[in-house]
């Protein structure tokens, strides 16, 4: 599974308004450079509304939002890294919210590489000595590092 990933998709966001704005901004940046299609950001935005992705855990929360491969045009993971953080609803009761710093966009083209994709973020999401290197660094080449390390190592 192809995936492109690399510094070039880590994306500071600052001063958030709220979790449809941090997506709406990652979402524009990843049509901007072809790799999603026009029915991309709406997909997912729709998706987060009915199945918030937003996970508390218990240190640095993250999300990973993601929708129909049928709005991809190119496999690739997308970071944000929110600056203030912004409330989520997460995943196990949607009517809570959790503030995020980290969001892990998930751009696939296979349906079945969700699932795989899932398992390898949580044992990121584990090591939160690693979450907190990535939120917290000036070098998106040193975050990129890490990401890979757990997200598309063979």
């Amino acid at each position: 599974m192809g995936i492109r990933f690399d510094e070039s998709l880590i994306l500071d966001i600052r001063d958030a308004s709220s979790d449809r704005d941090a997506l709406g901004r990652m979402c524009d940046y990843l049509r901007g450079r072809g790799m999603v299609k026009d029915t991309y950001r709406q997909a997912i935005l729709d998706r987060e509304a009915s199945f918030p992705t937003g996970l508390n855990t218990g240190g640095i929360n993250i999300a990973i939002p993601h929708c129909d491969v049928c709005n991809v045009n190119e496999a690739a993971i997308c970071v944000g890294l929110l600056k203030p953080e912004v409330d989520f609803h997460t995943m196990d009761e949607p009517e809570c919210a959790v503030p995020v710093r980290l969001v892990i966009m998930l751009v696939l083209t296979e349906p079945h590489g969700h699932l795989e994709m899932l398992q390898r973020i949580v044992e990121l999401i584990k090591n939160q000595e690693d979450v907190k290197k990535i939120v917290d660094t000036q070098n998106m080449g040193q975050a990129a590092a890490i990401i890979k390390q757990y997200l598309l190592a063979e």
